[in-house]
């Protein structure tokens, strides 16, 4: 999608490609659709040591790149908050003294709690306005970020990137619901709250519902909670799910749900959405610029179980709705298909070289 002449005037940075969640799901997208992309990885999982030494290397190799390879022109460099920002902020700043034009592409979901904490506000916005672009997911992220005090002409919305479906969805012939929550097992995310209202409804659900959770637990054993609330019979968590089994998994749901407390501009969601199902989800982040209530999803608020437990089961015993709002939702993710997308990026790139 973006061809090789413009791909060599771009270096990226981020974190390694071999770790989990969204910012990884969409370099691992621009590595597939960026000709002979380069990248450096810039942290990974791990201790303090290996943190220490990712960053370290990526210094040198980006200070390398920077200073011979000459066909670099820009750095786009993928980060979040916290100490992903603070790390971040070293790169601008080596990669300013050689010369380059910085993209920082913002993926934070805590962003907002971030910047409230910080003792050093003025700093941070500094950090961002030092840079020629601001990426950000969404427009409430776009308006975020202005409201601070970034410069409006820096912030640019480009969507993430989400791979047409590669499967068919199965049918179902059991007369239930099936529903896949897949992403962090944490209290962020809602999982628990999920567990929660299912658990709270389950002489309801059981005979009704089928749920399927997959994810790295972040807080909490999900295995525990399903065995201690009588949950084995009807939800299952499978550990983290990727590759085939991702692709058998969104074929294999109906609805897709995710009860976030804070997020930028959930990956999961787009996938979702493009294997045609609805989405249960809140109003936080760039989720309501996606999921429409009523129309391609149903939002609920954070933290709500009784809400969690009304949508499912208005599922359930509204299936008519599901095919109605497939379609719609597929019609939405079509915007974050990769062509639109890299024809954006591209335009993006082709304006910092130009000035």
């Amino acid at each position: 999608m973006i061809n090789k002449d413009l791909a060599r005037k771009v270096l990226f940075l981020g974190v390694s490609m071999k770790t989990k969640g969204g910012m990884t799901a969409v370099l691992v997208s621009y590595g597939k659709y960026i000709e002979g992309m380069k990248f450096v990885p810039t942290w990974r999982l791990g201790g303090k040591v290996v943190k220490a030494w990712y960053a370290a290397q990526a210094m040198v190799r980006t200070w390398w790149l920077c200073q011979f390879d000459r066909g670099i022109r820009i750095v786009h460099i993928h980060g979040a908050a916290n100490a992903s920002f603070y790390r971040c902020r070293m790169f601008i700043g080596l990669v300013q003294r050689c010369g380059k034009k910085v993209i920082l592409h913002e993926h934070a979901a805590d962003f907002i709690e971030f910047y409230d904490a910080a003792t050093d506000k003025a700093g941070i916005v500094s950090t961002i306005n030092a840079c020629d672009c601001l990426i950000v997911l969404s427009e409430s992220w776009r308006r975020y970020f202005s409201s601070i005090g970034v410069e409006e002409g820096k912030i640019r919305v480009l969507n993430n990137i989400v791979l047409p479906p590669v499967a068919a969805n199965v049918r179902h012939d059991d007369g239930k619901l099936h529903l896949l929550y897949m992403g962090e097992i944490s209290n962020r995310k809602g999982a628990f709250d999920l567990l929660k209202a299912v658990s709270d409804n389950k002489d309801y659900f059981k005979d009704k519902l089928i749920l399927r959770m997959g994810g790295n637990e972040v807080d909490g054993n999900v295995r525990t909670y399903i065995r201690e609330h009588g949950l084995e019979r009807f939800v299952s968590y499978e550990g983290w799910i990727s590759g085939q089994k991702k692709t058998d998994c969104l074929a294999w749901e109906d609805v897709y749900v995710l009860p976030s407390y804070n997020e930028g501009l959930p990956i999961a969601i787009l996938e979702a959405m493009s294997y045609s199902h609805p989405v249960i989800s809140t109003p936080v982040g760039g989720i309501p610029e996606l999921v429409k209530d009523g129309e391609n999803g149903m939002l609920v608020q954070p933290g709500n179980a009784v809400e969690i437990a009304g949508a499912i089961r208005h599922y359930i015993e509204h299936p008519e709705v599901i095919k109605v709002q497939g379609d719609n939702a597929f019609a939405r993710a079509k915007d974050f298909f990769p062509e639109r997308v890299f024809r954006d990026l591209e335009g993006i790139y082709n304006s910092l070289i130009n000035v």
